[in-house]
């Protein structure tokens, strides 16, 4: 009798289970396991932030961290030194920072097409905030970067973006 069955893990490798039981007086049987490669190729693959990547409540975890370290300087819709007073003339609330660039909307989009969101996360965590780099946890980083998708109106999605790298580097971001 032959048993062919599949595991999925946390490393997404599949496990083929091989069973043979020998007839006769005596029964042996004897399990082997192999990685299955084609199976651990496809769950790698890359999947794009139009699939919905995080989730409405991580985005809104986001906002309120945004809220409290990155309105100064990148304003309140993520605009940057891209934003212009709805009256010429008129001075923003905020005047934000000169050097801010938009992290939110068609000018992120466009300066971050076809890179991962693993290549945001780790500028971010590195270099934001300005004058204390990497003082949110992993999962804040994270909730950030939902929340710059939200605002770029990338849909939401059922499973949150996650907070490891190497899983935001099979994340591609697309316009």
């Amino acid at each position: 009798m032959m048993y062919r069955g599949y595991w999925t893990g946390a490393a997404a490798a599949a496990l083929v289970v091989s069973m043979s039981v020998v007839s006769g007086s005596s029964r042996t049987m004897e399990v082997r396991l192999k990685a299955d490669a084609t199976y651990a190729l496809s769950a790698q693959s890359t999947r794009s932030v139009k699939a919905g990547v995080y989730t409405v409540d991580q985005a809104r975890r986001g906002r309120d961290h945004y809220r409290g370290r990155c309105i100064l300087c990148h304003l309140d819709n993520g605009q940057g030194r891209g934003a212009e007073p709805e009256i010429v003339g008129q001075s923003l609330e905020r005047e934000g920072d000169a050097e801010a660039p938009p992290v939110a909307g068609e000018p992120f989009l466009t300066k971050w097409n076809g890179k991962t969101a693993g290549a945001v996360y780790d500028l971010m965590r590195k270099t934001m905030p300005v004058g204390s780099a990497g003082s949110l946890s992993a999962q804040e980083y994270a909730d950030v970067l939902a929340y710059l998708f939200e605002l770029s109106k990338l849909p939401a999605g059922q499973q949150e973006l996650p907070s490891a790298a190497d899983q935001l580097n099979l994340i591609t971001i697309e316009r």
